[in-house]
């Protein structure tokens, strides 16, 4: 089978390599970008990163620039509590692309990079995978999509950061936060985003009281509909079949807007599914929705908040997802407590 994959984020290029390394399937894959430039950053579970590079002989830790030790989350009244962390890191996600990039190549694919292409110019492909992140640049479009501006600046602090670890700023309506990131050498990331735009305001707030020396823009959009809402999440026409993964379909964590790991994930299951079925959209789609049906209550829950109807009445439809998280904590890197999660929506 032939395969295009269109967009070599972190999600495309995962996909890239698995398929050249563990199928005998002819895989292309094609991107604007000449070489990796991250856009936005996140902190993520390095035990959950292991395992999925773990997967391709790679070593995770190669990348690793800060491992955290409690998050501090710090509300605008000056309340303040701590969750203690299981393995949260920054890395460096541009050498990581390049590596996935690198081995994919050396194990059989082929990579156009600094190339645009149209769904027009891949009528010999069996299968298309649109992994173009935000921009969805095969699939139609959300019928009911969410995007979040952000805002975030690749900040130089040098010997005197103002924060020793990961730390977030929860915005009121639970409309989104700032961060603050530790990387290496006394960089960090700082920036924002939110529902109601307020996220410029905020971290340019956040970066007077604490200054140092913007040293990049890295920002862009992120989607937030969860993939159960999030389709058409495939198509076909005459010549070939169209499937999207990662962020273009919506894996994107709602409450945290964590997006690096479940769009991985998802190129998994894609790939395992591939490997079983051949080309079976839907089955794919099912198998995306059902590992992820936990983003959904939240994201309910999270738009009840916007609209000013969260109550304690909707705390029981959070318990499936807690639940699910709570035996995840390694996946997410952090510490779950439910009396955290309910302070987050009741003090926003």
């Amino acid at each position: 089978m032939k395969i295009a994959i269109v967009g070599l984020g972190v999600a495309g290029s995962y996909l890239a390599l698995k398929l050249s390394k563990e199928t005998a399937h002819e895989v292309h894959g094609f991107d604007l970008l000449r070489k990796a430039d991250t856009r936005c950053a996140w902190g993520a579970s390095k035990h959950e990163l292991s395992r999925l590079l773990g997967t391709l002989e790679l070593d995770f830790s190669e990348f690793i620039l800060f491992e955290g030790r409690k998050l501090r989350v710090i509300f605008e009244d000056g309340h303040e509590f701590r969750i203690p962390l299981m393995g949260l890191v920054s890395f460096d996600k541009d050498a990581l692309e390049e590596r996935l990039h690198t081995e994919a190549q050396r194990t059989g694919a082929t990579l156009h990079l600094g190339e645009k292409v149209r769904l027009e110019n891949l009528a010999n492909y069996d299968l298309v995978i649109d992994a173009t992140g935000v921009y969805r640049s095969l699939l139609p479009k959300i019928r009911n999509d969410l995007i979040f501006p952000n805002i975030e600046y690749r900040v130089e602090y040098g010997g005197n950061p103002p924060f020793d670890d990961f730390a977030v700023f929860p915005y009121p309506k639970l409309g989104g936060y700032s961060w603050f990131f530790p990387l290496a050498s006394g960089m960090a990331h700082v920036g924002g985003g939110d529902r109601f735009h307020r996220q410029k305001e905020k971290v340019d707030s956040l970066l007077r009281k604490y200054p140092g020396r913007v040293v990049k823009l890295i920002s862009r959009p992120i989607r937030m509909v969860p993939p159960a809402l999030a389709g058409p999440i495939w198509f076909r026409n005459s010549r070939q079949t169209v499937v999207g993964v990662g962020e273009a379909v919506g894996t994107v964590f709602p409450l945290l807007g964590e997006g690096i790991i479940p769009s991985m994930q998802a190129a998994e299951t894609l790939s395992e599914h591939l490997l079983r079925e051949g080309i079976d959209p839907e089955g794919y789609e099912h198998a995306l929705i059902e590992r992820f049906f936990y983003f959904d209550p939240i994201f309910r829950a999270i738009q009840a908040k916007w609209k000013g109807g969260w109550s304690s009445a909707l705390r029981p439809s959070l318990i499936p997802s807690y639940i699910k998280v709570k035996r995840m904590e390694k996946r997410f890197g952090v510490e779950v407590r439910l009396s955290h999660l309910l302070e987050i929506f009741n003090r926003t």
